[in-house]
């Protein structure tokens, strides 16, 4: 899966001749981190927790109306829709999580580590529900002709593919995110791409 073509296309503008046949032999490996600048006030159940308390919720129904056939089966295929829906949102959440396509910050404070290289950065969404401030941490890199990278020598560039081949506007170190479910643009290291930026 090489979508760097179009990420080089989109982050440059052009492509240079020598990445024509080749995706760059560059990359950089970054954390992304974080936390909203107030805290919450309600705590809110996450997806897991959420399921857990719908089972035992059923068991107690359950043990409830044990002894009343006619109430089991009017219950009984509104909570089979119930789980099968609840096992297709889980199903869904965990695919979506290991291709890394968008780091989703359901959470209002966390981190994610990343690498741009083979394939571009991934998006960032902030869905938490309240605004976060995110902050970059460079881990290790090289540019595109071998040489290894470090914080200072990385010039920070931003990209997000939303689809199309148009890239998303960033989201900068130090800036405060919006909860709107907005894809923004992740950090990399501009000298992977070589030439000019």
């Amino acid at each position: 899966m090489r979508r760097l073509l179009v990420f080089v296309a989109t982050a440059i503008g052009a492509v240079s001749p020598a990445f024509a046949g080749a995706a760059p032999a560059g990359y950089s490996t970054f954390q992304i981190t974080w936390a909203a600048q107030v805290p919450a006030a309600v705590p809110t159940l996450g997806t897991y927790a959420t399921l857990a308390l719908a089972a035992l919720l059923a068991v107690v129904a359950f043990r409830l109306t044990r002894n009343q056939r006619w109430l089991v089966k009017a219950i009984t295929p509104v909570a089979a829709f119930g789980l099968s829906t609840a096992v297709m949102i889980g199903a869904e959440r965990t695919v979506a999580g290991m291709a890394l396509s968008a780091i989703d910050a359901s959470d209002c404070s966390g981190s994610e580590t990343y690498t741009a290289g083979d394939s571009a950065p991934p998006c960032f969404k902030n869905t938490c529900g309240k605004p976060v401030n995110v902050s970059y941490t460079f881990i290790e890199g090289e540019d595109f002709e071998g040489s290894p990278l470090t914080a200072e020598s990385c010039t920070l560039d931003y990209y997000c593919d939303e689809g199309g081949g148009f890239s998303a506007p960033p989201a900068l170190e130090g800036d405060d995110i919006p909860s709107n479910g907005a894809a923004l643009g992740t950090a990399f290291c501009a000298e992977i791409l070589g030439g000019e930026i």
